[in-house]
């Protein structure tokens, strides 16, 4: 079968047309790369007057225009005098601009004045000290009043002689991020909060001090205690002392199996502590072994008023304050 010749007037073009035409435009292609190459890597020294236009040349090239837009970070260059020569799609979308409001103008012909001056401090601290700026966290608002951070890796550009005549800069916008990271900020300090609050009540209730009887507290303890719960105790029961104006208070130890000789020491000296108030501490419900770790600890023991159980110490609290009744009385009468 002979090859199908194309007739006059079809224009479909054959797989052949199309690789020629494709070739062609790939050449062109790479005479436009080879321009802009050539015109931002010119021996000769580049005038800050110059950049627009060398590198706006370079961004009329389809190549470089392709390249910019197809990077999702935002992406920008701007002169010396902080004018804007190149953005790509990613951030004149961002701020919600076309291209061409941005391109020539400065921050302050675009943001509002506080974005705007935060924006060129930064530029300027770049371009002035010609030392990049990697990992900078600046926060914008827009003109609708929607506001965000960013983070921005800035270069200065120089030219062959090395000065400094503009600068890069690569931002991707962290806004999510960052209220993601405040909101789990709150969400700890909340959880601090109701961890102190919690261990606040533990405490009062690991120490209740409950008056029962006028100048008469009772602090009923149950359960092993630590170090830390002796702390809490002496606390608790200054703090009762004070606030009541008790003249005696009875520890009851009914529910401690056991204490060790190093909590035993911080129980003596909360009995110490209280009587420095002016109250009398009763031990009532002391274990044998509990009994054994004061001994071990070597202090007077004498001074100690010590009952079996708790009804036994209320019984003594209460005839020592009708006792002190009649006396004052006494003395007044």
């Amino acid at each position: 079968m002979e090859p199908r010749m194309p007739r006059e007037g079809d224009d479909r073009q054959t797989p052949g047309d199309e690789v020629t035409a494709l070739r062609a435009h790939v050449a062109e292609l790479e005479r436009e790369l080879a321009e802009a190459r050539a015109a931002l890597s010119a021996e000769s020294p580049v005038e800050p007057a110059d950049l627009l236009d060398r590198i706006g040349a370079a961004r009329s090239s389809s190549v470089y225009a392709a390249l910019l837009d197809a990077i999702p970070a935002m992406v920008f260059f701007k002169d010396r005098h902080h004018r804007y020569l190149i953005v790509n799609k990613a951030y004149a979308a961002h701020y919600q601009l076309p291209v061409e409001k941005i391109i020539g103008k400065r921050d302050e012909d675009i943001f509002v004045e506080e974005t705007a001056r935060s924006y060129h401090d930064n530029d300027e601290d770049i371009m002035s000290t010609g030392i990049p700026r990697l990992n900078v966290e600046l926060q914008y608002r827009r003109e609708d009043g929607t506001d965000g951070w960013t983070l921005e890796n800035n270069v200065p550009y120089r030219d062959a002689e090395g000065r400094v005549v503009g600068m890069a800069g690569v931002v991707i916008d962290m806004t999510d991020r960052k209220r993601a990271e405040e909101a789990l900020r709150r969400a700890e300090d909340d959880l601090l909060a109701t961890q102190e609050r919690l261990l606040a009540t533990i405490a009062t209730l690991s120490a209740p001090v409950l008056p029962i009887d006028e100048g008469i507290l009772v602090l009923p303890i149950v359960g092993n205690i630590s170090t830390m719960r002796s702390a809490q105790i002496m606390e608790a029961l200054l703090h009762g002392v004070e606030r009541h104006d008790a003249d005696f208070v009875i520890i009851d130890l009914t529910g401690v199996p056991l204490i060790d000789s190093a909590v035993a020491r911080h129980l003596l000296r909360a009995v110490q502590a209280v009587s420095l108030l002016g109250a009398q501490c009763v031990l009532a419900g002391i274990s044998a072994g509990t009994a054994q770790s004061l001994v071990h600890t070597g202090d007077a023991l004498a001074e100690l008023i010590i009952r079996r159980d708790l009804r036994a110490a209320v019984r003594y609290a209460m005839a020592r304050r009708s006792a002190m009744a009649r006396r004052l009385q006494t003395v007044l009468g």
